[in-house]
């Protein structure tokens, strides 16, 4: 990210521009405007916080191991829309830095809307498709660490000697797969939480596919956290039908991008065509799952 100070002359210059610029695409905070200042929102990977300034809300953030978002967001009578950010400072500041959208294009409508009693940020692109979902978190590290329990592990499976192996859906235990320990903790990778599973004295390495989970033993080096080998042999643990019903939460809420990409991606097009084939009688949640798998879909073929 290149960020260039400019001169006080200068900055007047380019702030009355752009103050105008940001007023044209929406309204200045009022008491009516959805106040999404001082908090977290993310999609589940990438996170910013909003903070509160004269033409809307500087948005800034990363990911957990990198950071470099930077967008406004400027209300509007439907949401916010956005536009090339600033620090938040007085524009007349010597401080004033020039900002852009990151990750996106100056436009996009970021709509706060209601669901199960969770307010959520939904984002459309300038064709009016979905293209993300953000929520509130307080901790982004424990927000991964529930998605990877929810969506990667979560489920009753078999082992091949039809040995049942079952791993809860909203906290991290897991019964069968050790005769000893049933709680585990999920390390990080590249400063995230990883899918892997610490449980006793073993690491695992937990992948998805489209009947269950791979269980790999694996190890790591102790002054390298990001360096994982393999340890054993894989283990498949068929799922048991009918055991993961987080599918259904495709027409409960909104699922982050984050969230949907944990499934296969034969799982998501069965989502996808499932969503589909009820065509108009598709409720306002589906239609926005179903556009953000077709997002994931064509970005997987670029």
């Amino acid at each position: 990210m290149t960020m260039m100070k400019k001169t006080l002359l200068t900055v007047i210059a380019i702030a009355a521009i752009a103050l105008c610029a940001c007023q044209t695409q929406g309204n200045k905070i009022g008491a009516n405007a959805t106040d999404i200042g001082g908090k977290t929102w993310t999609d589940g990977f990438e996170f910013f916080t909003a903070t509160k300034c004269d033409s809307g809300f500087n948005c800034e953030g990363g990911t957990l191991h990198e950071g470099g978002l930077l967008l406004m967001l400027v209300p509007t009578e439907e949401g916010f829309v956005s536009a090339k950010g600033f620090r938040g400072v007085d524009k007349n500041d010597s401080d004033y830095w020039e900002g852009f959208v990151f990750n996106g294009e100056e436009g996009e409508k970021f709509l706060p809307k209601n669901f199960n009693n969770k307010t959520m940020l939904i984002r459309y692109n300038k064709n009016g498709k979905a293209i993300g979902v953000y929520y509130e978190t307080t901790s982004m590290l424990e927000t991964m660490k529930t998605d990877i329990i929810r969506y990667v592990f979560s489920g009753e499976y078999t082992k091949p000697d039809g040995t049942k192996v079952v791993f809860s859906a909203d906290k991290p235990e897991v019964t069968g797969l050790s005769a000893e320990v049933t709680k585990y903790e999920i390390p990080t990778v590249y400063d995230m939480p990883g899918t892997f599973v610490i449980l006793g004295k073993d690491v695992y390495k937990i992948d998805r596919t489209e009947k269950g989970i791979t269980v790999t033993p694996v190890k790591h080096d102790p002054q390298d956290e990001e360096l994982w080998e393999e340890a054993g042999s894989p283990m498949t643990l068929k799922r048991v039908a009918g055991s993961d019903d987080q599918t259904g939460n495709l027409s409960k809420e909104p699922l982050t991008t984050s969230q949907l990409q944990y499934f296969t991606k034969g799982e998501r097009q069965k989502l996808l065509d499932a969503i589909k084939a009820k065509g108009d009688k598709a409720s306002e949640i589906e239609t926005i799952n179903m556009q953000l798998l077709e997002k994931i879909a064509a970005d997987e073929t670029e």
